[in-house]
This record gives structure tokens, C-alpha cells and sequence, in this order.
């Protein structure tokens, strides 16, 4: 004769729902596969049982149709109260592709638009970096100092070079202000 839902957790019927919890939690770390008792080759088939008997006792409905079957002395599963499945056809999902045209319509659209409602960019003056095409004064130190191209200067920065390195023939060496290397310049 099987056993009852209640001899496979190890509580009596009259178990409160925290009760029936609490011994399926240990009953399920006596028969887990990962402990020493869990080795032997009928853990498998316990925790069927263990997970079964969770399962109707848990849940308030199944229980108390599960106690008036056992009242009843009729001793089938109770198939009319478990969950149904209703199977339906498996369709692949599709890509969203309509989804990532009009995003990326969208984007392209504000862009677009951003762009055109937007004021030109402003030249900003000089940052005080010495690169190849600044323009430069040579202050009374003898450095190279950036300038605004429309204003008076010395020359236009052909390439800043190291200090160890020598400037081209058609040039004029002129240490950076800031001291990172030696400025090229051509003379205006």
C-alpha cells in the first residue's frame, strides 16, 4: 500500500501550512543527490514522491480535495484538480524588423532635423595646444604662443616636434610655451 502525502513529509494531517513546508525542506535535504544519503539509487523515486506530496499539500485546493478522497477511502490520484495544459502550436519568433526600421526612421529623422534647426558651430579660439596649423607670437621669453589666425602672429605651426628632434630646412624652431617640444614654424 502507498504511502500518504503526510507519512512522506512526516507530519500528521492536522500539519499547519508552515509546518508542511518546514518538513519538506528537510526531507528534501535527507534525500537530495548531493549528500551522502542522497547516493543510494532510490533517491530519484523519493523526491518524486517528496516533490508530489509538496505539491497538493501546498496548495490550499488540492489539500482539502486530497483530504476528502483519503476521507472518503477512494485512493485514484486526484487528476480533475490538477492544473491543465492546453497545448497549442509552437510558432517560431520572428525578428522585429518593423520595429527596428521605424527606430531607425525615427533616429535618422530627429538627426536630420536637429541638424538643420541647429546655429553653425562657432570657431572656438585658441586652447593654449600648439598643433600643426596654429598660429603663434613669440613672446618676449622667446616661446610660441597660439593666437587667433586673424590676428597678427609670427607664423603657422608646421609640426611640433621633441626636443632631442631638429625642424625641417624651411622652418624656424621655437620652443612651446608650455613646454611640450619644440614648435616649427613658418614664418608669415
Amino acid at each position: 500500500m502507498s504511502r500518504s502525502h503526510y507519512e512522506v513529509l512526516g507530519v500528521l494531517p492536522s500539519a499547519t501550512q508552515d509546518e508542511i513546508r518546514v518538513a519538506y525542506r528537510v526531507r528534501v535535504r535527507e534525500v537530495h543527490p548531493d549528500t551522502v544519503a542522497g547516493k543510494r539509487s532510490d533517491t530519484s523515486a523519493q523526491m518524486a514522491q517528496i516533490a508530489e506530496a509538496w505539491r497538493v499539500l501546498s496548495d490550499a485546493a488540492l489539500r482539502r480535495a486530497y483530504d476528502a478522497e483519503r476521507s472518503s477511502g477512494y485512493t485514484q490520484p486526484i487528476a480533475e484538480h490538477t492544473r491543465e495544459f492546453v497545448t497549442s502550436p509552437i510558432e517560431r519568433a520572428s525578428f522585429p524588423w518593423r520595429m527596428i526600421g521605424f527606430t531607425a526612421g525615427g533616429l535618422i529623422a530627429l538627426v536630420l532635423v536637429l541638424h538643420a534647426l541647429s546655429e553653425p558651430a562657432v570657431p572656438l579660439g585658441p586652447d593654449g595646444l600648439l598643433q600643426a596649423g596654429s598660429c603663434v607670437v613669440v613672446n618676449a621669453n622667446q616661446l610660441a604662443v597660439e593666437v587667433q589666425c586673424t590676428e597678427e602672429h609670427t607664423g603657422v605651426v608646421k609640426a611640433l616636434v621633441g626636443f632631442d628632434m631638429t625642424c625641417p630646412i624651411d622652418t624656424q624652431p621655437i620652443r612651446d610655451r608650455q613646454g611640450m617640444g619644440i614648435a616649427c614654424v613658418v614664418p608669415s
